[in-house]
């Protein structure tokens, strides 16, 4: 059997009983939801193959149906029918772009829009490929700072687009500026960077923009997509969108003004002491909703399921620093939350009928710092940036579980419903541990059969649980790891689930 390098980040699409999915080896297939057997395959793509996503669209003028998807620079429509290019659309099938882009397009009154990593929307013909605008959010600036010129790099959109089609209203998430730590070449808040971003694809301009990490150099992106939902509040429904984050907090915006649905606190941050550097003086510190996970490391934390790793542990860190948006400082390490989530790339599942969302997380603590790069031709200092997951020597994390989670959060009054511990591991769960929860890079559904089918956790498993409670319904070893969201579909009366176990990864 051929290995094949690269996970699969896209959940499956069921259309009348037949599945549309990229595969290893970097090809989209049409599977019988039924039989399992193939249809068809398309030609070789590479590994970057609808990275996160691929679009069904069956068209009302020429019947055709179409499949829609990214390859980096590539933008493809297919066939539904048979896989095959349609070579009225771009050259032969493909569109070739100057900004890359992974995330799943939207289709609006004949055209295909996406984001791409040119901090652009694109608008294009869906039928011929043919460009028909783009709008930049972030433009390149040439002027300089310090004698150097302005770096305004980053805060690329990977997290995924949403359409307000009634509306015409477009939703995207943004990346963190360049570079991870270092934000002397940027001064400001580096406005549409970690941000939740509103276009009014009629009107061709921007709606609203809000930004969650001003002057971002803590790697606090916003990489979930953004959900379209409603909820109540004070007995009126609110037409909102809801985005969960790295930093744990849940943003909940009014879809056409982009205010906040909950009172929106701001807190004192630390001043940074490195040279050039200047950081934001305040910082989102939210009560409501309520983080579903931990955002600010305390040296409480620190724990181990064996006494002497434990002393160890505290001891090797007693130095660090640590805090609320603690800034970075030459000479010393900085232990932090929320480099890889919080909440990452999967994003959360909602149920629209009762407003809850679902979402899975990390708490795994970080050390992170930065170094200052010797150049005596520079006047300016320059510096470099280092991370790594604080593991003991067995490869464990060195704080308090649950290292993984999934809760359920009533969107209509911010408050945590449930939470329980996702994944475990063997070893631990032998000695008396097991509710430990693992990293994870899967992703949660939830059904209207009331249940969540979460995958993505070290163990390798897929887990079914009760939506109500949290409690496990069931549990199966993969393969691999699962590598994202769950889908489910129903054939001839039966329900199915299908994922992928591609070795799940950030």
């Amino acid at each position: 059997m051929k290995n094949y390098n690269g996970d699969i980040q896209a959940n499956p699409i069921i259309v009348d009983g037949i599945i549309y999915t990229p595969i290893a080896g970097g090809y989209v297939v049409a599977i019988d939801g039924k039989s399992g057997n193939l249809i068809w395959k398309s030609k070789k793509f590479g590994n970057s193959v609808a990275r996160r996503g691929l679009l069904y669209h069956k068209d009302n003028n020429d019947k055709i149906a179409r499949i829609i998807f990214s390859n980096r620079e590539n933008l493809v429509s297919l066939n539904a029918k048979n896989g095959e290019f349609i070579k009225s659309f771009g050259r032969n099938g493909q569109v070739r772009r100057t900004g890359l882009n992974v995330t799943t397009p939207v289709i609006f009154k004949d055209n295909i829009v996406i984001v791409t990593w040119d901090r652009a929307v694109e608008v294009y013909d869906l039928y011929s490929g043919k460009t028909k605008w783009k709008l930049k959010y972030i433009n390149k600036i040439s002027k300089r700072f310090g004698g150097k010129k302005f770096n305004n790099n980053g805060s690329n959109s990977w997290g995924g687009i949403s359409l307000d089609e009634k509306r015409g209203i477009l939703y995207f998430t943004t990346g963190n500026p360049h570079f991870y730590f270092d934000g002397t070449q940027r001064p400001g808040n580096n406005p549409n960077s970690s941000s939740l971003i509103a276009v009014d694809l009629e009107k061709k301009e921007f709606l609203w923009s809000f930004q969650e990490t001003s002057h971002d150099i803590w790697n606090s992106d916003l990489p979930a997509p953004p959900i379209l939902t409603s909820i109540i509040k004070d007995k009126k429904k609110i037409d909102v969108v809801v985005t969960p984050t790295k930093r744990s907090n849940t943003l909940i915006l009014d879809r056409l003004t982009g205010e906040p649905i909950f009172d929106y606190r701001f807190r004192k941050a630390p001043i940074s002491k490195l040279p050039g550097e200047k950081t934001s003086f305040y910082q989102p510190d939210l009560e409501l909703p309520e983080p579903f996970g931990r955002n600010e490391f305390s040296i409480e934390d620190l724990w181990s399921y064996d006494e002497e790793i434990e002393k160890e542990t505290k001891i090797k860190y007693e130095n660090h620093i640590y805090g609320f948006y603690q800034p970075y400082e030459i000479g010393k390490k900085t232990l932090q939350y929320s480099f890889n989530g919080g909440a990452e790339w999967m994003g959360g599942s909602v149920d629209h009928d009762n407003g809850i969302m679902y979402v899975t997380s990390n708490n795994i603590l970080w050390e992170t710092g930065i170094n200052k790069i010797e150049d005596k031709k520079s006047l300016i200092p320059k510096y470099s940036s280092y991370f790594t997951r604080a593991l003991d020597k067995n490869g464990y994390p060195v704080t308090k579980p649950p290292w993984g989670s999934l809760t359920a959060l009533d969107l209509n009054n911010g408050k945590i419903i449930w939470q329980v511990p996702f994944g475990e591991f063997d070893h631990l769960k032998k000695k008396g541990f097991s509710n430990t929860g693992t990293e994870n890079f899967g992703g949660v559904t939830a059904t209207a059969g009331k249940i969540a089918i979460a995958t993505g956790t070290l163990d390798k498993k897929v887990y079914v649980f009760d939506s109500n409670n949290g409690a496990i319904l069931y549990s199966k070893e993969l393969p691999f790891i699962g590598s994202a969201p769950p889908s489910t579909y129903l054939y001839d009366g039966k329900q199915y689930i299908i994922l992928h176990s591609s070795g799940g990864k950030n």
